[in-house]
């Protein structure tokens, strides 16, 4: 399983079958589910998982980087805590996104906003994008200030990428090492 970035606690590497438990954790809670785009809901069970994880490694052959999908690895003790994500926005013509998921256990912890960054490092060195947005449902004021952690600037609110109203947020390539440094010294 190649690993594409790493921080201090964490490794960002590809998806392996044998996951499914660790991910179930994640996609398989209610809690966040809830807030995934509608193309994926609460996953029921181990085998659905294993399934999903299947598909996921399986079109990662034919995505062109910086897309794709990830496990966040503990480098303390290799478990799985979460996943991110990196695609286009629909209508799927321009816009990259970039999404993240723990498991709730790990909520709280700083692993989303320290898996991102090191994600977006890895994005914008590819030299195929610029900027990255996320989006995420008013409602989730969770998702909204990892974004604002991450050095995303609040670019409005649009219901244009899933049919619902979401917060639009953006970060530039040139922008994220003040992000990250800001992020250090707690701004």
């Amino acid at each position: 399983m190649a690993v594409i970035a790493e921080s201090e606690r964490l490794a960002i590497r590809d998806w392996a079958e044998a996951d499914a438990e660790a991910a179930l954790e994640i996609f398989g809670s209610a809690d966040v589910a809830r807030w995934l785009a509608p193309e994926l809901g609460r996953v029921p069970n181990k085998t659905t998982m294993r399934l999903l994880l299947r598909a996921w490694i399986a079109a990662a052959e034919n995505l062109v980087p910086p897309a794709g999908r990830w496990a966040i690895v503990s480098k303390t003790d290799g478990r799985v805590i979460g996943g991110l994500r990196l695609g286009l926005l629909p209508p799927f013509e321009e816009d990259f996104e970039i999404g993240w998921q723990l498991a709730p256990a790990f909520w709280g912890q700083g692993f989303a906003t320290e898996a991102s960054h090191a994600l977006m490092r890895w994005a914008f060195a590819t030299g195929t994008i610029d900027e990255l947005y996320a989006v995420a449902r008013p409602q989730n004021v969770r998702a909204c200030a990892t974004a604002r952690r991450l050095g995303m600037e609040w670019v409005g609110e649009t219901d244009k990428y899933y049919g619902l109203a979401m917060q639009v947020y953006r970060i530039r390539a040139a922008e994220l090492d003040g992000a990250e440094q800001a992020h250090r010294k707690g701004a």
